[in-house]
């Protein structure tokens, strides 16, 4: 294992690294952070595909998720340390499982000396999370899953073939970056909903963001997608959702899942379904426009929550 300081001492923050091993036995660099307080409870933070350990914000900048955690945030980094990691990828072939996402996850937390901790998984973060949970009870204290169930729906894996079709032809004729950025403006039509679509695009402001229309902005999310993503480890992680099975019968802690009832890729009530099949399962449900993105931009109801379960 190798620890870096990355941050001033001030802001309490330090890179770590260490070799996992897989289902397979296959070992798997894995790079992680320590965000908070030497000593204090830790939270364990995941997010979608694109999200990694850049969780809050630090002085190499902002955080994807920098509305719910960092200083006097629901996830509070002056009382809880954030445990964070960029997912392994196209290294593991076919694809790395949620469950070897979660071993990951471990190696990390034993180099780093961590017994336990809470976790807040979205999207394919809670999929992880739910992997870990039942992979190693003992070392999860609490579990908040947002829009992610035990398993995918069928309706997304066909969405998913789509772009992981896309791409692969793409990458056939030499420009694998036009098919991410196809498989991007795809995947942003699941993510969203038509009312939010409607509302934006159907009569825009002639000087607002939106004006370009829904093309526009689809194009615009594909374009900065394919400058970021390598395509590989795209399909790695496509697949890994894909795949993604996890027996929520033997999760052991209180387990909160948040579903938006507007979610068409993680349908509601399929996330009520694990929800009653965990033994400490709670479901709660909020209404957005925003569907499967909720955890990304309902700030306040989402920060409520974790308040409710991190501010006591």
């Amino acid at each position: 294992m190798s620890v870096a300081v990355v941050n001033p001492p001030a802001l309490r923050c330090r890179d770590i690294s260490t070799i996992a091993l897989t289902v397979t036995g296959a070992p798997a660099q894995v790079t992680g952070r320590i965000t908070g307080p030497e000593g204090a409870p830790v939270v364990l933070v995941l997010g979608g595909i694109s999200s990694g350990r850049h969780v809050s914000d630090t002085a190499r900048g902002e955080g994807w998720w920098r509305q719910q955690a960092g200083p006097g945030k629901p996830i509070d980094t002056n009382r809880y340390r954030i445990l964070s990691f960029d997912f392994i990828g196209a290294e593991i072939h076919p694809c790395p499982t949620t469950q070897d996402q979660a071993r990951a996850i471990l190696a990390l937390a034993d180099a780093a000396d961590i017994r336990d901790m809470a976790i807040v998984g979205s999207s394919y973060g809670g999929m992880i999370a739910l992997a870990l949970a039942a992979m190693a009870p003992e070392r999860v204290r609490d579990l908040v899953v947002i829009s992610a169930a035990d398993r995918s729906s069928e309706m997304a894996r066909a969405w998913r073939s789509i772009q992981r079709d896309t791409v692969e032809m793409a990458l056939r004729l030499g420009d694998g970056r036009a098919g991410l950025d196809l498989a991007r403006r795809l995947a942003m039509t699941t993510y969203r909903t038509p009312e939010e679509f409607e509302a934006r695009f159907a009569d825009p402001e002639p000087d607002s963001r939106d004006a370009g229309g829904v093309a526009g902005y689809l194009a615009a999310r594909g374009e900065a997608w394919a400058e970021t993503v390598d395509p590989q480890r795209f399909l790695a992680l496509s697949r890994s959702m894909d795949e993604h099975r996890v027996d929520v019968s033997v999760v052991k802690c209180p387990v909160t899942y948040i579903a938006a009832i507007e979610d068409r890729l993680v349908p509601a009530d399929q996330i009520a379904a694990a929800a009653e099949r965990t033994p400490r399962g709670r479901l709660i449900t909020l209404s957005s426009v925003f569907g499967h993105d909720a955890f990304l931009k309902e700030d306040a109801i989402i920060g409520s929550t974790l308040n409710g379960i991190f501010g006591s």
